[in-house]
């Protein structure tokens, strides 16, 4: 779909964020400057929307939730910084085509924004991108069925004639370490090590068939997203190039950009 202009799978730890952070953000500098990096690229593009993927919001059982209203909000103040406050614009319009396309997406009447679009945003945000966003979020569907999902988005970009970016909101193992958020599994390095080379590799069936018991030791929280970012490009020629990889913290940050190529 020539209206897919590009995708990247970015983490969303709050502490990237330098009014969480205050200084902690420093241990994750690689995945600092690659998604500093993801959005200079972004900036430069000529394209509609950005289309977020978020893990962390109104997450759906049998139908994909796509956020219908006109403008969004959100801060960090569950994370001790509740400034900057911040706002941008919808897309209604796609996105109520978006619900129409597909048999299996749900209107959401969602206004806030939660910490898994906030984080990707507040980069686009400093890089000075000023483009309406079109949220989604995940629903707890299989991999295969949130990628044919992925596809009727892109064929709802072409046939509305918009060119969007898609970001997929990803964090991967939270087992990585004794002192992680999910406690330490020695299967959380197997499952980020695994998923990287994957990306790498654009391997898209290897990532829909992923194996569930691995990833549901590792718990993660990058498949459905991911799931989602490869529909949109199916059909594409993709050059996948995975900026950063890093997990100081327990749990597994990779920062990653698909640019559609011969």
């Amino acid at each position: 779909m020539k209206n897919i202009v590009f995708g990247a799978i970015m983490p969303h730890p709050p502490i990237l964020v330098p009014e969480v952070g205050r200084g902690n953000e420093k241990q994750v500098d690689k995945t600092v400057r690659a998604a500093q990096e993801v959005a200079q690229t972004i900036k430069g593009l000529d394209f509609d929307t950005l289309v977020v993927i978020t893990p962390h919001g109104r997450l759906g059982q049998a139908a994909v939730p796509v956020y219908t209203n006109h403008i969004f909000e959100g801060n960090f103040s569950m994370f001790g910084a509740p400034k900057p406050l911040f706002r941008f614009r919808g897309d209604p319009t796609l996105a109520q085509a978006a619900i129409k396309d597909c048999d299996f997406a749900t209107n959401c009447a969602e206004t806030m924004l939660d910490h898994g679009a906030l984080v990707p945003l507040d980069f686009i945000k400093r890089s000075g991108i000023k483009k309406p966003i079109l949220l989604v979020a995940i629903a707890f569907l299989p991999l295969q069925k949130l990628f044919e999902f992925g596809e009727s988005l892109a064929a709802t970009c072409e046939r509305m004639n918009k060119k969007v970016v898609v970001i997929a909101s990803a964090d991967m193992s939270h087992r990585l370490t004794p002192d992680a958020p999910g406690g330490y599994s020695p299967r959380g390095k197997d499952f980020d090590h695994k998923l990287v080379e994957l990306v790498k590799n654009y391997d898209v069936s290897g990532i829909l068939n992923f194996d569930p018991a691995l990833a549901s030791e590792a718990g993660q929280d990058a498949l459905w997203s991911i799931a989602i970012l490869l529909g949109a490009f199916n059909g594409v020629a993709v050059k996948p190039k995975v900026l950063s990889y890093e997990g100081p913290f327990g749990v597994g940050y990779m920062v990653a950009e698909l640019k559609p190529g011969s």
